[in-house]
């Protein structure tokens, strides 16, 4: 079983990349009303595991939002997310090369369209070469995916709410602390995976601002883009008992023209977080190092040739 959840973007060009393709896709399509599909890559962004609970089963009536003592609200269990294809492309897509495609989940601006930059286009389509496969951090078993994408990965995560604070546990054993405070941004000298978050309480929305990226993460398999300069505004907004909507906008001079939005929904489940030991669930980190290494020894050698 484990195989099967870390799946292979070095076996990106090859048939047998359909089987763990249709696991992937199935544990996203696990958490109603998922739709959309899944792409192949190295461990996956923090979707190398999980999908355990929120299965498809026919469900009672929501009950209304759980409260807290002090009135706000109760988010605090285990989710899948409705991620509808976007750890594959966040824009609308039809299948591509042996990937299932997305609905797509931007929702700003209105045409569903990344605002990217022309540069960005660019290195986005050297990305999704078969041998750039292996520098997505998290084919290396880089725990933290950045921000967002561990939110539209098909892979469980738990929320907390510790007094005066919203922790998240992503399965790939990584976590988020947000403090719910006023407290100032740390200085801009300080880069971080996951940057530097603070929330707040905007009724019953919880409002984080995320800064102080690396800017080494990708958004998702699909290569998209993020800098070091993105700001990420994240809304959590609890629909009912069982449903939280999530909105993330992103701001980012550097990539793209303008600001855009994404949405996707956490569908409570029933379950727990289980150890997925990424580097030791790996089976073709080699494998991906192997294919970069051809294309590059393949690449020098185009240039060594003398010209006819």
């Amino acid at each position: 079983m484990r195989t099967l959840l870390t799946v292979s973007r070095g076996l990106l060009a090859a048939a047998v990349l359909l089987t763990p393709v249709s696991f992937a896709f199935a544990q996203e399509q696990a958490a109603p009303p998922a739709q959309g599909g899944g792409r192949a890559g190295g461990a996956g962004a923090q979707g190398g595991g999980g999908g355990r609970g929120g299965g498809a089963a026919a469900r009672p009536p929501a009950a209304p939002i759980r409260r807290l003592p002090d009135g706000k609200p109760d988010m605090s269990g285990f989710y899948n997310a409705a991620g509808r294809g976007a750890n594959y492309g966040l824009e609308k897509h039809e299948r591509w090369s042996f990937m299932p495609g997305g609905d797509g989940i931007v929702i700003a601006p209105a045409d569903g369209k990344l605002p990217m930059q022309e540069w960005a286009k660019a290195e986005l389509k050297q990305r999704q070469r078969p041998e750039f496969g292996y520098d997505d951090p998290t084919a290396q078993c880089t725990q933290a995916a950045g921000v967002p994408r561990p939110f539209y990965v098909p892979s469980p995560f738990q929320i907390l709410q510790p007094p005066g604070t919203l922790l998240v546990l992503f399965e790939r054993m990584s976590w988020r602390q947000i403090p719910l405070t006023d407290r100032p941004h740390v200085p801009d000298t300080i880069r971080m995976w996951h940057g530097d978050s603070v929330g707040r309480w905007e009724g019953d929305t919880i409002v984080v601002e995320t800064k102080n990226l690396n800017g080494k993460a990708w958004l998702n398999e699909a290569g998209e883009i993020l800098s070091h300069a993105a700001t990420v505004v994240e809304r959590f907004t609890p629909v009912n008992a069982d449903t939280i909507r999530y909105q993330a906008t992103i701001t980012d001079p550097i990539v793209y023209t303008g600001p855009w939005t994404i949405e996707v929904m956490f569908n409570r489940s029933e379950g727990e977080l289980l150890e997925v030991a990424c580097l030791e669930d790996d089976q073709d980190l080699q494998h991906l190092k192997d294919i970069k290494d051809e294309a590059r020894a393949k690449e020098a050698a185009g240039k060594a040739s003398p010209a006819k």
